[in-house]
């Protein structure tokens, strides 16, 4: 089981295997926290669907 990161807030529906990854440190303006959870959970708990841009 993997760990992927997210971006916390209203409108996240994507997580991130790479923690570099633009979609996710991008816009730094419009988010300023992140969270980490279980790949299982960000799917099935958090409905986040992989990234498209970091190849989850």
């Amino acid at each position: 089981m993997r760990i992927v990161m997210y971006r916390e807030g209203i409108h996240r529906t994507a997580y991130h295997v790479n923690g570099e990854c633009p979609a996710l440190t991008g816009k730094r303006d419009t988010v300023d926290k992140w969270a980490a959870a279980p790949e299982d959970e960000a799917r099935e708990k958090l409905g986040l669907e992989p990234c498209s841009r970091c190849g989850a």
